[in-house]
């Protein structure tokens, strides 16, 4: 009897057919479940980054804004997938220094300060906002305030 109990334990070492089809098929169902919530992650990662490039750059543009004395503003088109950055010259005249674009799939729904956000050569922001929207229309803003502080605001309809 010792001897057949022994054969069997020798015998089951691995998984069996059903097993491992069942196990397959658990996996290929989390698998396209996933693959069909990307598009919605994908696009959230991408508005994120896109506000978090608006915030560097106006850190970058305050910083510039202090150094070399004069006044540096943020240009936003609304509607447009891009945005520059401008610096004011010794004629009071704004001259293009650096263009950005944004992520693939966002770009810029609103800008309630006319589409600019300025510094003076102080570092002193004006208040504005600039929001941007994904491809599913998620809408996400950022806050410049008088002190020069960036705030990304939460999600939005």
């Amino acid at each position: 009897m010792q001897g057949r109990v022994q054969r069997t334990a020798q015998q089951r070492t691995g998984f069996s057919l059903l097993e491992l089809l069942i196990a397959l098929g658990l996996v290929s169902i989390v698998l396209a479940t996933a693959a069909l919530g990307w598009p919605h992650v994908d696009a959230a990662l991408q508005l994120d980054a896109g506000l978090h490039q608006i915030a560097a750059d106006l850190h970058a543009a305050q910083t510039l804004a202090i150094a070399s004395a004069a006044r540096v503003r943020l240009v936003f088109p609304v509607g447009g997938a891009a945005y520059r950055r401008e610096r004011m010259d010794d004629a009071g005249v704004f001259q293009a220094d650096l263009s950005r674009q944004l992520p693939p799939g966002i770009q810029i729904a609103d800008a309630n300060s006319g589409g600019d956000l300025v510094f003076s050569a102080r570092g002193q922001g004006e208040n504005g906002t600039v929001t941007l929207a994904d491809r599913s229309g998620i809408r996400r803003g950022i806050r410049l305030n008088q002190r020069g502080r960036v705030t990304i605001l939460p999600v939005g309809p």
